[in-house]
């Protein structure tokens, strides 16, 4: 490959630092966590839906290398987003250009969207298993690229971590508001109704119209995803069907999965519904759950439920948000924030089950005693003694001879420390 691609790649070589638009000072809460595992000897991988600042993070961790005195031509980043070449032919490239013997020196290797990589995950284990001094760092928009291939390739030397959109915490703190006023229900409500409604891709942050906000979730998530990701990794012969089922579960948050009638709504094989829905969990865009059973977390014969791993999935579809609606975006943000595995559905239902736990999302003006009469039932029939209800306003907590039923505003949930 050009030497001069690969330079252009790594302005650090010739200057002091990383360029700030690139290493943004705003760092994710998971970054400290990221940056401890550094100096580990394994393969670091960060995953994740598009545009929610891998790469960024990938800048931030070089930056922190080049303050911690490491030599900047130690140092390698590559994207493989738009440029189709090899992974030896980068590392041959870079060995040129600096003349270096990387069994001799610790070299620090980023590679980005590395999926788009033509048999990345041989070449990747070669080069671990016989040069002991290189730390990669890589990323990817696909969880199944390289989750299956690590499975069979890369056991026991890779570590993951998955990067999701901002919570609503991350969101905060981008907007400058400090810990100690998160408290403060006047001060915060404004800032949660934006991030219900709009979700937490960080570049949309700053847009001022609706048409801005759209044309990037379209464009830059839902495009790149639908008609090049997904089809480069499968033979998917009708991409613009893939879309029209991202569209379906993202203006209907929690909507069964009844393959069969999806089946017959759509005159497509069950099993072509049955791939499709599962490329667009696996591309992060989507959340699955399914029906909890005492002792293991979901069942296959039963129905799912699916949600847009963002709510900012379903502002692009929804040309206006009703009220009733929103209780819906709120139910998408609490299955998110927990990766949630399980609903419960018997007779009556429950949105979450989280680690044995009921938790029932009721957005409403007044809870009546008719809203506790499922998670009762629940706790009464699985023995268990607490429950928790994310509310509109209040807060407190019942006592029920099944146990005790926490009521807490969703807003004020989701910045509690986890």
């Amino acid at each position: 490959m050009e030497k001069a691609k690969l330079e252009e790649f790594n302005h650090w070589w010739t200057s002091e630092k990383v360029d700030t638009d690139l290493a943004l000072p705003f760092k994710r809460d998971i970054y400290p966590e990221i940056e401890k595992h550094l100096d580990k000897r394994f393969i670091l991988a960060l995953v994740g839906l598009r545009r929610v600042g891998k790469t960024t993070a990938m800048y931030q961790l070089i930056q922190k290398l080049i303050e911690a005195n490491i030599n900047k031509t130690n140092i390698l980043f590559f994207s493989f987003d738009e440029v189709s070449v090899k992974l030896s032919d980068v590392l041959e490239t870079y060995k040129e250009i600096h003349s270096k013997d990387i069994r001799a020196e610790k070299t620090y290797i980023f590679l980005d969207e590395i999926q788009k990589c033509e048999g990345w995950e041989n070449e990747l284990k070669k080069y671990y298993d016989l040069y002991p001094k290189l730390k990669f760092i890589i990323s990817g928009s696909e969880s199944l690229f390289i989750r299956k291939k690590t499975k069979e390739t890369l056991a026991g030397r890779i570590f993951e971590f998955t990067l999701t959109p901002f919570t609503f915490r991350e969101y905060l703190r981008f907007n400058k508001v400090e810990e100690n006023e998160f408290k403060y229900e006047t001060k915060i409500k404004p800032f949660f109704i934006k991030f219900a409604e709009k979700g937490g891709f960080p570049e949309t942050f700053s847009f001022n119209t609706d048409k801005d906000f759209k044309e990037y979730i379209r464009a830059l998530v839902v495009d790149k995803i639908v008609y090049k990701d997904i089809p480069r990794m499968f033979k998917l012969e009708d991409p613009d069907f893939l879309k029209v089922l991202l569209e379906l579960i993202s203006t209907n948050p929690g909507m069964y999965v009844d393959y069969q009638s999806l089946s017959k709504q759509f005159e497509k094989d069950r099993r072509v519904i049955k791939d499709y829905i599962n490329y667009l969990k696996e591309s992060f865009l989507i959340t699955l759950l399914g029906n909890y059973r005492k002792g293991s977390i979901t069942t296959l014969r039963k129905k799912k439920r699916a949600y847009p791993t963002d709510n900012a999935l379903t502002y692009l579809y929804k040309p206006k948000i009703q009220e009733d609606f929103f209780g819906r975006m709120i139910e998408t943000i609490a299955v998110n924030k927990l990766k949630a595995l399980s609903f419960w559905k018997n007779g009556g239902e429950i949105d979450i089950i989280h680690e044995d736990m009921p938790i029932e999302v009721k957005y409403q003006e007044k809870i009546n005693s008719e809203d506790f009469k499922t998670i009762k039932e629940f706790m009464k029939k699985f023995n268990k003694r607490e429950g928790l209800m994310l509310t509109k306003n209040e807060e407190r907590e019942i006592k029920f001879e099944e146990g005790t039923i926490k009521l807490i505003p969703v807003w004020k949930w989701l910045l509690e420390e986890k």
